[in-house]
């Protein structure tokens, strides 16, 4: 039986971790021990607990049974996953994916520990401890919970406004040689504004801050959707219309079915820039008078140099990025499943 080139050979290169761990965990169970990667990483945490209980502060800190309970639970964890792989093939190999950035970041938080709350090279205000990080989210957890939630909000609002103000504008311009012809030059000479340039005019349009800020974040997501929405739709072959229309096809269904499908790449990548954008307008859009959220949160403890809250602000803005970003990946992946070569996240 003759094998052509295109079956024998596999297109598909990507080597991401859940494909090796679903590779994996079919194949024979076979008992794992932990590598000398692993026994480095559970040692450097037991060494973050140890140094933050046991070494002496040279100067005053906060809460340091805290942390040091904390690093040893998950030096713990740790050893349970470790227990837990010598049944579970599929738990071993996500272990030994994940050993290198724990073994970063336990050394990370060793040379946090010494330099500041065991050396005192690094002092107070401008830098806090990792014990002192850890009780500022303790005695602020609720303001920090509700200015989170703020920002998620005016952010979601303002992403979802100016992601389909993206879409709409992109369609309309990659469709229509008319509203092209009109519409690029004003996309070409507003979208590249700073929304932040737009603050005192934003006072003056809006009658509310909360409303000036949801367009200040719709902004900076509108111009990249827009952008390369118009490219993906532009860069559609014209092939498929021609065989659509042979089929009979109605324009609303060479939108909606041909021209929107192919330019679903670039529609996700001109979301991806927006979020990025979105996320940077935010902190300017709640100068503008909000009463909550991380941006406010940040000038406030700033103004009153009250950094290591500050940095707790900060720490909570980067996760939601990334929890927002990696979530924007999933739907991709799983809406663009038919692409070959798709980039993960």
């Amino acid at each position: 039986m003759t094998t052509t080139t295109s079956d024998a050979v596999r297109t598909d290169t990507d080597t991401s971790l859940p494909d090796t761990v679903g590779a994996a965990a079919a194949a024979p169970t076979k008992r794992y021990r932990p590598n000398a990667g692993f026994v480095v990483a559970w040692a450097l945490w037991v060494l973050d607990a140890v140094a933050t209980l046991a070494v002496p502060d040279s100067l005053h800190a906060a809460a340091p049974l805290a942390a040091g309970l904390l690093w040893t639970a998950v030096a713990v964890v740790l050893s349970a996953w470790a227990m837990h792989g010598r049944r579970q093939r599929a738990s071993a190999l996500r272990l030994r994916h994940w050993t290198p950035w724990l073994t970063v970041l336990a050394v990370w938080i060793l040379v946090w520990e010494c330099s500041t709350a065991k050396s005192g090279w690094l002092q107070p205000p401008y830098f806090a401890s990792p014990q002192h990080m850890l009780l500022v989210f303790y005695e602020d957890a609720g303001i920090l919970a509700s200015s989170t939630w703020h920002s998620l909000l005016l952010l979601l609002i303002g992403f979802g406004i100016g992601a389909l103000a993206g879409l709409g504008t992109g369609i309309a311009l990659g469709w229509s040689r008319l509203a092209s012809y009109w519409g690029h030059p004003v996309l070409q000479t507003l979208g590249p504004v700073p929304p932040a340039t737009l603050l005192p005019l934003v006072l003056v349009l809006f009658p509310t801050s909360y409303s000036g800020s949801v367009f200040m974040v719709a902004f900076g997501v509108w111009f990249p959707v827009s952008v390369l929405t118009r490219a993906g739709i532009a860069g559609v072959p014209r092939g498929y219309f021609d065989v659509a229309q042979t089929l009979g096809a109605t324009p609303r269904f060479l939108i909606w079915r041909v021209a929107v499908p192919g330019a679903l790449p670039s529609i996700f990548t001109g979301l991806f820039m927006g979020l990025g954008a979105s996320l940077g307008a935010l902190a300017v859009a709640e100068l503008l008078g909000v009463k909550n959220g991380l941006g406010w949160y940040i000038q406030w403890t700033k103004g009153w140099a009250a950094y290591p809250r500050m940095y707790a602000a900060i720490t909570i803005m980067i996760v939601v990025c990334r929890t927002l970003m990696v979530i924007l990946f999933r739907i991709r992946n799983r809406v663009l499943a038919w692409e070959k070569d798709l980039v993960r996240w």
